[in-house]
């Protein structure tokens, strides 16, 4: 069975949080944001290697996982300068699994399918259409093939009115690779290593570039600043109630509900508005919550 190595890009500052935490460590629900991407990361690969920068003693004790390999990104010099600091402890015979420490709601399913294609491929990436794709890099096509991943700052007036725009999340065979990313040149407008460069290396190698399309943006979604972290934190609260009234639970106001931890529940439950669930919650059959209630590690 080929082994699945996952990278996860995580030493970003964060400047626009206004914070003394990393990014990668701002809470969303009762987790980090990196710790949403390593549940999802831990469940699929043999190893997960982060690669830290900005506040890195803080971030390594904070997840205090010691099956994580921790690589040190001294300088931050672009992505692909980012999976290049993990390469030298992955076999080149796996699939490199890229991902990103604030992009915090990714599903596994999509990761499955991602790893899938890359497994006959060799490269793929997951790429979403969006209404605004400003600030995104724009998947190039041609007779439907992936081309190229062109970022915003180097693209042309024509290829910015593409709207399937990259994710950064890609799988790619871990030989194929450290080839291509010793092959990046910083020949673009922000004098880094794009790690979305070697797309088109690869095609110029011949692969065909296989492509996994979500139509969820929120599960590709990353956090910038304290107004995007509310927004995946409703996001992320909205699909919990979803799953939970779908399994039996009734919820008065889904909307003015938030599930921070784990909750289990009988038979004929019901909560009332302004209802917070932390820890670990267990509710017997025929339980009533009433409004405006803190609910913790309680059975």
């Amino acid at each position: 069975m080929t082994q699945i190595h996952g990278i996860i890009l995580a030493a970003g500052k964060g400047t626009r949080m206004n914070s003394s935490k990393p990014k990668v460590l701002q809470i969303l629900s009762d987790k980090t944001l990196l710790g949403h991407v390593l549940t999802q990361a831990q469940k699929l690969c043999s190893k997960v290697h982060v690669v830290y920068g900005f506040g890195g003693d803080q971030v390594r004790q904070t997840i205090n996982d010691d099956s994580i390999n921790w690589v040190e990104q001294v300088q931050q010099l672009g992505t692909g300068h980012a999976v290049q600091q993990a390469m030298p402890s992955i076999n080149d015979d796996s699939i490199s699994l890229v991902l990103y420490g604030d992009v915090p709601l990714i599903e596994q399913s999509t990761l499955n399918d991602l790893i899938t294609q890359a497994q006959h491929s060799g490269v793929a990436l997951l790429s979403v259409v969006l209404g605004n794709p400003t600030g995104y890099g724009r998947i190039i096509r041609q007779n439907n093939q992936v081309q190229a991943i062109v970022e915003q700052k180097d693209a042309s007036d024509t290829q910015l009115e593409i709207c399937e725009v990259n994710t950064g999340i890609m799988a790619v065979d871990s030989g194929l690779l450290k080839t291509y990313l010793n092959g990046l040149d910083s020949n673009n407008a922000q004098g880094e290593l794009y790690l979305t460069d070697i797309i088109a290396m690869a095609v110029d190698d011949g692969k065909t570039i296989a492509s996994v399309i979500t139509d969820n943006e929120f599960e590709v979604a990353g956090v910038n600043d304290k107004v995007q972290l509310a927004e995946l934190e409703r996001t992320f609260q909205q699909n919990q109630a979803t799953q939970f009234m779908q399994q039996g639970l009734m919820l008065k106001d889904p909307a003015r509900f938030d599930c921070r931890g784990s909750l289990s529940f009988g038979q004929d439950c019901e909560i009332d508005v302004n209802v917070v669930i932390e820890g670990e919650v267990t509710l017997g059959d025929n339980t009533t919550i009433a409004p405006n209630c803190v609910i913790k590690n309680t059975i």
